[in-house]
């Protein structure tokens, strides 16, 4: 199969470099969306629109990145072991322990784009919440029925999962044959095994609901959470859009039961809100099942980016009231002053000194996802209101709208990068903050060469196939 996709992708571009390639035609569409020229162009060009999300979009991908190399360093062999617990609550670690509320930035650009486009289309009447629900999946409606008979076929023909699948596939198959050393198994060998059995539940998008003991590729319980929430919003989205008045109590009754939702499944789990390492097992175990995959501990981040979709689609169609300069000031104030005391909650919380406290936990675990979220939705709205200056201006950079839209494949392939270099670890080494940043810039440069081929190779061809198809 990779050998297939290199072989179509080279002559795809051959053929579009030594002839005119124009024209509708189902030929020239395969040449067209397989060319890595076409494709490169594509991916190096710029983005107007709302670019600030792509700024913040990249720089939540490698806070992913972050997150999960911090977290499958625990496991390697040092020769300090004793020390990693207390050198990794030093204050230089805090962005470690910060970098797992991506995911709700990523949820917060999820709802945001979700909600925008929604309305964009209620708009000019052209939504239908099963046709666009479908199209997700299929990305052409009249496949609908072809769908019922074969419906494990759909993600031929869908946007993201045709690079999902590839990964999976490789997982499966060729990742294995890779390398080898003392823990390969342990790291790669098993994943194999799971993928082979639980494929599936991937490409159906409810592997964080169904056996999330055993998933696989683990990060992408996100995409299953996405998938739920996707669904979900038009619920939302419309009795806002029909009955106006109405939405300005909605919203904010959603993102206060929302917030209620997240208080009581730590109060009944009595979990952690953070990944800390000394914390206990159980505790640990109950961390990721009902706050990290569980995806009503989610929503009030997607709910936020529901929020802030509403006001950009307002601003966009000149429905919004016009916000003051001392308004933009004091509540820019206010983020700051917030976001600092959230840190220095999250220093405390992570200290050596700190004994579990479930009220704690609760506090804690409400208040950063409201800060949190606020705080880059804030950055997202004074940017797109032309109040962003040097940091729209950084945002929308060449080099972060390359990132995002790389951000994707990056998400699948760069667990490949830690596997295979925790997997073929064969002695032990030592462990200091230094160390760290160098192969954390190491992984980041090597999961961006691999994020390419995918995108080149079948995330770029199968968006272009299918906004093909679907505009046809």
């Amino acid at each position: 199969m990779l050998g297939a996709l290199v072989s179509l992708a080279l002559a795809a571009t051959v053929y579009e470099e030594r002839f005119n390639v124009e024209g509708g035609g189902i030929f020239q569409v395969v040449v067209q969306s397989f060319s890595m020229s076409n494709n490169w162009r594509k991916l190096t060009s710029c983005n107007t629109m709302m670019a600030s999300l792509d700024g913040i979009r990249a720089l939540s991908i490698f806070a992913v990145m972050l997150c999960h190399f911090g977290l499958t360093n625990l496991t390697l062999p040092y020769i300090n072991k004793k020390d990693i617990f207390d050198t990794s609550r030093r204050i230089e670690y805090l962005p470690y322990y910060l970098s797992s509320l991506s995911v709700d930035s990523f949820l917060l650009l999820g709802g945001a784009l979700r909600t925008y486009n929604v309305l964009e289309k209620l708009e000019r009447k052209k939504f239908f919440y099963f046709k666009d629900v479908i199209q997700r999946y299929l990305r052409k409606f009249k496949y609908f029925l072809f769908a019922l008979i074969f419906p494990y076929l759909y993600f031929y023909a869908n946007r993201l999962t045709p690079a999902l699948a590839v990964t999976i596939a490789f997982y499966a198959t060729i990742f294995p044959l890779l390398g080898s050393g003392p823990t390969w198994f342990q790291d790669v060998g098993v994943q194999k095994e799971v993928c082979q059995e639980n494929w599936p539940l991937n490409l159906l998008y409810v592997n964080n609901i169904i056996d999330p003991d055993r998933m696989c590729i683990v990060q992408t319980w996100y995409l299953g959470a996405d998938m739920q929430l996707y669904l979900l919003a038009p619920l939302i989205v419309y009795p806002i859009w029909m009955w106006p008045s109405a939405g300005k109590y909605i919203i904010p009754v959603m993102l206060a039961l929302s917030s209620l939702l997240t208080a009581y499944i730590i109060f009944e789990t009595d979990t952690t809100v953070l990944f800390v390492s000394t914390f206990e097992d159980d505790k640990l175990a109950s961390y990721f099942k009902w706050i990290h995959y569980f995806t009503p501990s989610r929503l009030f981040s997607y709910l936020a980016g529901v929020t802030l979709g509403k006001i950009l689609s307002s601003i966009k169609n000149g429905n919004a009231e016009k916000t003051s300069k001392e308004v933009f000031y004091s509540s820019s104030i206010l983020s700051t002053l917030a976001l600092s005391v959230i840190l220095y909650a999250v220093l405390q919380y992570i200290s050596p000194d700190y004994k579990y406290s479930l009220g704690q936990s609760i506090s804690l675990g409400v208040l950063i996802k409201i800060v949190v979220t606020f705080c880059i939705a804030w950055i997202i709205f004074v940017c797109e209101t032309g109040h962003g200056g040097r940091t729209n201006r950084f945002l929308s950079c060449r080099p972060l709208q390359f990132i995002s839209k790389l951000s994707f494949c990056m998400f699948l392939t760069h667990y490949i990068v830690i596997n295979h270099l925790n997997g073929s670890t064969r002695q032990p080494e030592y462990f200091c903050f230094i160390r760290q940043t160098y192969v954390m810039i190491g992984h980041c440069v090597y999961t961006i060469f691999l994020s390419i081929s995918l995108h080149l190779l079948v995330e770029a061809p199968s968006r272009a196939l299918t906004k093909n198809i679907m505009t046809k």
